[in-house]
């Protein structure tokens, strides 16, 4: 999410953790311009797929609260996006 909003002249701002991740899905995250909606989206698919085989098991309002949290981040950071983006 920084570095869609950090006015630098390169992409090196620190990665938490791509351990998990494939090098297809890295390389494919490298070349997109909206890498924070991407990764969102990912998120997402990887929660309801493992609720659905098992993996986790979560309360319908929790969840939901889960889901809820990760659309206001989103938002958040297209409301900051904006900001830098126009002056």
């Amino acid at each position: 999410a920084l570095q869609q909003v950090a006015i630098v002249s390169d992409d090196s701002l620190e990665i938490i953790d791509n351990t998990g991740m494939d090098l297809e899905s890295l390389q494919y995250l490298a070349h997109s311009q909206d890498r924070c909606e991407i990764l969102l989206q990912w998120i997402q698919r990887s929660i309801v797929d493992n609720i659905e085989s098992g993996v986790i098991r979560i309360p319908a309002p929790i969840l939901s609260r889960v889901f809820q949290e990760l659309s206001r981040g989103i938002v958040n950071m297209q409301n900051v996006r904006k900001i830098a983006e126009i002056p």
